[in-house]
């Protein structure tokens, strides 16, 4: 049926297109003109010409005939320039359809390329895993420590930055809130001060929970020891600059003085505010309480937050990246390995049914068919061509002898006759290698097909074409088994659970 239909397809694109060399249509009554046939007929007749005992044609007749053959050359050399345009495209065509279009091992190079490199790839990862590994178990042995190494990850990362990003900020926009009023700078100075104290409240706190909260529980005693008396220094120092810009803020309540006046000691204390030097010495307010809750409390997160940056073992994350990295990245190669070979298989076949549809609408039906229909329609055309020159001319001749022959007195030439003394009735025929295309496109004919060999041609090329593809497909399907196969074994051999 899709057979049926494409042949009828063509037929009727060529109705509509006629894409072929036009042969000239010619009128008897031109070349009679040229030859002024009645003229000459009528004197020949008058003088008895041509001569009873003639056997050749007559100069009128020889006219007839030079002039028909003039008007087929000049067609024949049209026809040949036209059919040497579309005969390096049939040439082209014909070998294209011709030739094998699915390779499978093209494919299965692309493929072992593609597993090659991942197993390449797989037993580089696994080698360095190994040595990672065997640079965490040293670790883990040196330092007493029984679980597997958390290294940093992006996302932990961008998660322990940004919790330290945001508190500071919001820690400035309270603190400087608080301030402004009680600066003498106004906003800016409140933001100034504020941005300080958060600084040290947020990110000092981050890297000595980073730093010296970690080694809290390291193996080296002297280690611990160290980061204790750190520690506890350090709670002394934030705890002591919190709680003393409360009681400025306080003493800044009760007095109104500023609190840059109160530090730099030009302000009147004489009222028995207390001093903010000793800031247990002052009363502080609700704000003032507040102002030193919002900073303790945004130090002591940001320690936390420092802590828990990567491991909690001071070192034992960047000991463990290596091996972390690699095993994500081996897993990674495992568990997508198949997926993408399979998604190549898959385009693969999706590519081969779209080349197959390409060569058959492409190369096929509009390309070999329109060109080698065309040729074909060609011989056609000069079949039809030469055999109306021929019955012109005999037509021609035909007017000549009964023109001629009303005018003459003596009895008919004996080549107007046929071998047992009658008058001939059939007058000229042109010589059958002038008829027949085959004998006149010589350079064409190996190339030529008639309307029956095109139709069965193209369900042969339709046909092979098909078949390839559904071998080549075959052919794919098998490989993809073998291949997944050959997958199953790297996921077992380069395993690191």
């Amino acid at each position: 049926m899709k057979l049926k239909k494409l042949i009828n397809s063509i037929k009727r694109y060529f109705k509509k297109n006629r894409m072929s060399y036009e042969f000239k249509s010619t009128k008897v009554k031109t070349i009679e003109d040229k030859i002024k046939l009645k003229d000459q007929a009528t004197t020949d007749g008058k003088n008895n010409l041509p001569r009873t005992d003639s056997e050749t044609f007559s100069n009128c007749e020889n006219e007839a005939i030079v002039s028909t053959d003039e008007i087929r050359n000049e067609e024949i050399e049209n026809s040949v320039a036209y059919l040497n345009s579309i005969k390096n495209k049939i040439i082209d065509s014909t070998a294209k359809l011709g030739q094998q279009h699915f390779y499978i091992d093209n494919f299965k190079n692309r493929i072992q390329q593609t597993l090659t490199a991942a197993e390449g790839r797989l037993s580089n990862l696994k080698s360095s895993f190994i040595t990672h590994n065997n640079e965490v178990r040293n670790f883990k042995l040196e330092n007493k420590l029984d679980r597997e190494p958390k290294s940093l990850t992006t996302l932990n990362i961008i998660i322990g930055l940004a919790v330290i990003a945001i508190l500071f900020v919001i820690e400035l926009r309270f603190n400087g809130n608080y301030l402004a009023p009680a600066m003498g700078g106004g906003k800016k100075e409140g933001i100034a001060v504020a941005g300080g104290v958060a600084g040290l409240n947020v990110f000092v706190s981050f890297a000595f929970g980073f730093f010296a909260l970690k080694n809290f529980h390291h193996v080296n005693s002297l280690r611990r020891i160290i980061s204790k008396i750190s520690i506890l220094f350090y709670a002394i120092f934030i705890s002591y600059l919190n709680w003393a810009l409360g009681a400025y803020r306080s003493i800044h309540e009760k007095t109104g003085e500023n609190i840059k006046d109160l530090i730099l000691g030009t302000a009147d204390t004489s009222t028995g505010s207390g001093n903010a030097l000793f800031p247990w010495t002052v009363d502080l307010s609700f704000i003032s309480f507040t102002l030193v809750f919002i900073g303790l409390g945004f130090a002591i997160a940001s320690l936390i937050d420092g802590y828990f940056f990567g491991d909690r073992y001071p070192g034992y994350g960047e000991v463990g990246k290596g091996k972390n990295d690699d095993k994500k990245e081996i897993n990674r190669i495992r568990e997508h390995l198949a997926t993408e070979v399979n998604l190549v298989f898959k385009n693969e076949i999706k590519k081969t049914g779209e080349k197959r549809d390409s060569i058959i609408s492409g190369i096929l039906r509009k390309n070999w068919v329109p060109n080698i229909t065309s040729l074909e329609n060609t011989f056609e055309g000069y079949r039809r061509f030469a055999s109306k020159l021929n019955e012109d001319l005999d037509h021609i001749i035909g007017e000549y002898r009964s023109i001629n022959g009303m005018f003459r007195t003596q009895s008919e030439p004996k080549y107007w006759k046929d071998s047992s003394g009658k008058v001939k009735t059939r007058y000229y025929d042109m010589r059958p290698e002038k008829l027949n295309p085959e004998n006149v496109y010589r350079d064409f004919v190996v190339l030529y097909l008639n309307k029956e060999q095109i139709e069965k041609k193209i369900e042969d090329y339709q046909n092979k074409i098909q078949k390839e593809a559904d071998e080549y497909i075959n052919q794919i399907n098998s490989l993809n088994e073998s291949v997944n196969k050959k997958i199953e074994s790297l996921r077992e051999q380069y395993s690191v659970e």
